[in-house]
């Protein structure tokens, strides 16, 4: 990985790589898709009624009318009324009065075409001030809300952590060159450490782990580095092993490249190792192991690592000559496994546990004894994860192109689900036992070259049915329509009335009397006659005429665009990522792959270039979800508030991105892979005598670096590297 030299200079943002919270990558996020636009349409000007229009029309086609009619009438009676003014001077009078009327006609037909005018005008002056005001009150609004989305997008973290799941116990990742792997191990590795120890076996002989250990070390992290085969010396794989625990350890290490181990074979090597290390005392090394061996295969040892009375004892009394001779090819394939591993571990005295342990095979081709060490610190990391009666530390294994058994893999996956230790295995191809094991546990894809690989990968996301585009049918049309319609009409109604009545009536009568008015008169009559008549007779003439005139004028315009748009799709059943995209993916890509209980897979693409860093609008933690975006507040009217109120518009608070606090490294509790609970802030690391990391790296002794380090780290290879002048 190109990481900027920086050896003057001081670490920086790479220290937020250390920030809490496992991640396996980051996932990039452009701020402006969140940006919500503004959801209130832009006001438009309002039309003006028609009503108004047709009442100018009318008015002005009244007055041209009565203009034309007073014309006509007016010229000809004028003249006829002058030229009978000669003979009958009353006609002149009579012809003034004529045209009088009509330029009275004239004017009102004026007055009122005016007034519908004056009408419309005030009108049309009336909507734009309301437009002028309502567009004014939006852009208000409509810039408001811009400036607090572009404060609000300004917040926001464009890179947010792809985080390890907190229920997640196992993780296999595939593919990837080896700068990518080397990414990813520094990016996992370096959150992992914030929360619990590492344990990383490098079996890759690239030292993929080196980038982690440099920047673990100048964060101020205690870095175990165990490089095999050429420090064997000061590994401690077998160091603290039991006597049983090792002799299990050699047992499975030696079967390792065999996929269905021979188990009667297996028994006599542990009987084997077991008697002698019973005879070895309570002292077991593998260079005493050794010693023992050879003396049981009749060899000559020049070491000293057996007194006279213990190689006597283990000569004579440990097995009889006929059973040496049965077991002479066990005895003497024991002593050639275990004679490469004779210098293991004899140079650790004084070098405490690391809060990172790395044991990493170095550069250098691949051989017998190389392959027997791989195995070998898989086994002791399992007997000592199986021993651990702390919680129990983080594990990666990073598989090289020898990779390790199916079935060592499976017991090691096995113990550390039982002991609740988190297991990462990061496979160089997705091939033979990594094929085997896929769907473990989570599953990552880094590139995969080779397209039987990328077919695997793409097996394993599965396929699923949706449906495709496979036709597109485009139709784009246009249509004008003008007409014009103009109606002129004009009737004149003339009705004369005439009425009589008549009524007639005659009436007459007698009438007598007779009034008796006592003895003095006994007899009185009177009589009286009345008679008369009547006649009234009633006539009435009306005349009423009626004169209308009615011009009308329709202009319509139509302006119609069509578009048609269609589709046809076809359902399909096709892989849910082609191999292609997997055998193109970037150097530094990671998919992420989950699958969800109803089998539907849900892919994560992350990056997991540790320079993501660098970047500005980087957080560390993952980027926040908005279910439901914000909306914008509104602005305050300018004008008329009472006349045009606002709408309601909802507010909402920008929300800010919240930052993750720069805190120094802090240590884990004691654990056989850790060390002690750090020091307060301002001292250093406890170093028992030269740092181990330092030493073991070949970097000259150097003070042990403060918690929270001033400075970068570099890129090049540390002074003294093996293979370097």
């Amino acid at each position: 990985m190109t990481i900027e030299n920086t050896e003057a200079g001081q670490l920086g943002p790479y220290l937020r790589l250390f920030d809490a919270g496992q991640r396996v990558g980051w996932i990039y996020r452009d701020p402006e898709s969140l940006r919500q636009s503004f959801v209130e349409a832009e006001p438009q000007r309002q039309e003006l009624d028609g009503s108004y229009e047709n009442r100018v029309q009318a008015a002005r086609l009244d007055r041209k009318d009565r203009i034309s009619s007073a014309l006509r009438i007016g010229i000809p009676v004028a003249v006829v009324s002058y030229l009978l003014s000669l003979l009958f001077t009353v006609m002149l009078t009579i012809g003034g009065v004529i045209v009088g009327i009509q330029v009275v006609r004239v004017l009102v037909a004026s007055l009122r075409f005016s007034v519908a005018t004056r009408a419309r005008t005030a009108q049309a002056k009336t909507l734009e001030e309301r437009f002028q005001y309502d567009w004014q009150s939006w852009h208000q609004r409509w810039t408001l809300h811009e400036t607090q989305q572009t404060q609000w997008v300004a917040g926001l973290d464009a890179w947010g952590a792809l985080p390890f799941g907190a229920g997640t116990r196992r993780l296999d990742v595939f593919g990837g060159s080896q700068r990518g792997r080397e990414g990813f191990l520094t990016v996992f590795g370096a959150s992992t450490l914030r929360e619990r120890p590492l344990i990383v076996l490098d079996l890759t002989q690239s030292l993929v782990c080196r980038e982690l250990s440099v920047l673990a070390e100048a964060g101020g992290v205690p870095v175990d580095v165990q490089l095999l085969p050429s420090r064997m010396t000061e590994s401690g794989i077998v160091g603290g092993l039991a006597p049983h625990e090792l002799v299990q350890a050699l047992v499975e290490a030696m079967h390792g490249d065999s996929p269905e181990s021979d188990r009667a074979e297996r028994a006599v090597y542990t009987r084997i190792l077991t008697q002698l290390c019973g005879a070895l005392g309570t002292d077991v090394s593998l260079a005493r192991l050794g010693a023992g061996l050879r003396v049981l295969v009749g060899e000559a040892d020049d070491a000293k690592a057996l007194s006279r009375e213990e190689r006597n004892r283990i000569a004579d009394d440990l097995f009889s000559d006929k059973n040496k001779d049965q077991l002479r090819d066990s005895l003497f394939r024991l002593a050639s496994f275990v004679h490469p591993l004779e210098q293991l571990g004899t140079a650790r005295e004084g070098r405490g546990p690391g809060y990172l342990t790395c044991v990493a095979l170095d550069f250098g081709a691949g051989s017998a004894g190389t392959e027997l060490l791989a195995d070998l610190a898989v086994q002791s990391v399992m007997r000592r994860l199986s021993s651990f009666q702390e919680e129990a530390p983080c594990v990666v294994v990073m598989l090289g192109d020898q990779g390790l058994q199916r079935r060592h893999l499976e017991q090691l996956a096995q113990l550390c689900e039982r002991r609740g230790a988190q297991l990462t295995l990061v496979h160089s191809h997705l091939r033979e036992a990594g094929e085997e094991l896929i769907g473990g546990g989570t599953v990552a894809f880094m590139r995969l070259g080779n397209h039987q690989e990328a077919t695997v990968a793409a097996d394993f996301l599965g396929r699923h049915h949706s449906f495709v585009l496979h036709s597109l049918t485009d139709t784009e049309g246009r249509t004008v329509n003008t007409s014009v319609a103009k109606t002129i009409g004009s009737s004149t109604s003339r009705g004369t009335t005439t009425s009589h009545s008549e009524t007639y009536g005659r009436n007459w009568g007698s009438s007598s009397s007779t009034t008796y008015q006592g003895w003095f008169n006994p007899l009185s009559t009177s009589d009286s006659t009345n008679s008369g008549g009547s006649y009234s007779e009633t006539t009435g003439t009306s005349t009423s005429v009626t004169h209308t005139t009615n011009e009308s004028t329709t202009h319509t315009t139509g302006d119609s665009d069509s578009t048609s748009l269609a589709t046809g799709r076809q359902r399909v059943y096709e892989y849910a990522l082609e191999p292609t995209q997997l055998q193109s993916l970037a150097e530094f890509n990671l998919l992420v792959v989950e699958r969800q209980p109803g089998g539907a897979v849900q892919v994560h693409a992350a990056d997991c270039n540790p320079n993501v860093v660098l970047l500005d609008r980087v957080s560390t933690q993952p980027l926040p979800r908005f279910d439901t975006l914000p909306h914008h507040s509104p602005a305050p009217a300018i004008a008329a508030e009472q006349a045009y109120p606002d709408p309601q518009q909802q507010h909402y608070t920008p929300v800010q991105q919240p930052e993750a606090p720069q805190q120094p490294y802090a240590g884990a509790p004691q654990q056989p892979y850790a060390p002690a609970p750090p020091p307060a802030p301002g001292t250093q690391w406890p170093s028992p005598g030269q740092p181990a990391d330092a030493r073991a790296w070949g970097m000259p002794q150097q003070p042990a670096p403060p918690q929270q380090p001033p400075g970068g780290w570099t890129q090049g290879p540390p002074p003294n590297w093996p293979g370097q002048q």
